[in-house]
């Protein structure tokens, strides 16, 4: 005689199969989540890193013009002299004009000037020293140095270390108020600061002239 199965059949209820399910889910969002926090985090120091790198470059190429700068008399467009390194007043206060050696070609000078603009720095290059074609002017954007919908803050800024009978001195002003035009000078050097977004004040301390 064949006897009856008493024992229970494996398997899983409906109830269990649920909470499997839901237990799954929450899981897997835990995990999307926490991958997603991982990427963004990693795209957020990319362009961190990035953006510090762009600012060595802008700010290598800022130092290596500051280091060419020439102690000579130049003229703009109306024949009036001009000093070799200039803070331009008024409203491009932030307009820093330059003559440095080195161009090559034909021209052993040339006159610069760098821009601090509202995402970073700009380079403007002439083709000669005197002012003459104001057209001739170029512009060359660097890398924008902060994200899309911020702008560098308001103590960006250029200024200027000078020797004073008292030691050196910190001055936001060149030539200074009182100086002779055609006397000539330069400050001992120019210190560079950008206030960045998310990063605070960088300040770069550049040497003048050659």
């Amino acid at each position: 005689m064949i006897g009856r199965r008493t024992g229970r059949q494996g398997g899983f209820t409906l109830l269990e199969m649920l909470i499997a399910m839901a237990v799954f889910a929450v899981m897997s969002m835990v995990a999307y989540q926490g991958l997603r926090a991982v990427l963004n985090a990693d795209h957020i120091t990319r362009e961190q890193a990035q953006r510090l790198a762009d600012l060595q470059v802008t700010l290598s190429v800022l130092e290596r013009d500051l280091a060419q700068v020439v102690d000579v008399q130049v003229r703009d467009e109306f024949g009036d002299p001009l000093p070799p390194l200039r803070l331009r007043a008024g409203g491009e206060q932030q307009l820093l004009e330059l003559v440095r050696a080195g161009a090559g070609g034909e021209q052993r000078l040339r006159r610069t000037a760098w821009q601090i603009t509202e995402r970073g720095l700009e380079r403007r290059l002439w083709p000669g020293v005197d002012i003459v074609d104001v057209d001739s002017m170029r512009i060359r954007p660097f890398a924008e140095l902060v994200e899309e919908g911020q702008q560098l803050g308001m103590e960006s800024a250029f200024l200027f270390i000078v020797r004073t009978p008292s030691g050196l001195e910190r001055v936001d002003a060149w030539p200074l108020p009182d100086a002779d035009p055609e006397g000539g000078g330069l400050p001992v050097a120019v210190e560079v600061v950008l206030d960045m977004p998310g990063l605070g004040e960088i300040r770069r301390l550049m040497a003048v002239g050659l």
